[in-house]
């Protein structure tokens, strides 16, 4: 059973200025909509609607995959010794720079933020802070984009 669903859609607003939702793909909306009630004629439900800011962009991830990434890979294996993976070093990355505090059992833990759902601008912050990071911590300079 289906208890949460993501519909990207917009809303939008019709001649009379009544506002509504206009899914990407209506058929699919359908088939949860239909999967959630089970067979009932009523199902309560609590919508929730987030507005979607400016996503990361491609080459941002190309940028930070592509060029960010080797050079702090080999700059910390150079200072540790050791051959780390890239998700390691990502790992890392994320656990300095690209976080968010959630309470937990009466206290804050660190928890990596994702990719996927990051707006462009966190994913500049972070960029930036590795910048710095690999300028003023590790000596390494990053060619710019």
């Amino acid at each position: 059973m289906i208890n949460k669903i993501y519909i990207p859609g917009k809303l939008a607003i019709k001649l009379d200025g009544s506002r509504y939702f206009k899914p990407d793909d209506s058929t699919i909306l359908q088939k949860y909509l239909t999967e959630i009630m089970n067979g009932e004629p009523e199902v309560e439900i609590e919508l929730t609607i987030v507005k979607v800011e400016g996503k990361k962009s491609l080459q941002q991830l190309r940028y930070f995959y592509g060029v960010i990434l080797p050079v702090i890979k080999n700059s910390l294996e150079e200072l540790q010794g050791e051959e780390l993976t890239k998700e390691e070093v990502v790992m890392f990355l994320k656990d300095k720079f690209f976080y968010e505090e959630v309470a937990m059992a009466g206290q804050f833990i660190k928890l990596p933020m994702s990719f996927s759902k990051a707006t462009k601008e966190d994913v500049t912050k972070f960029i930036t802070k590795v910048l710095q990071f690999a300028n003023q911590v590790l000596g390494t300079r990053i060619p710019e984009p």
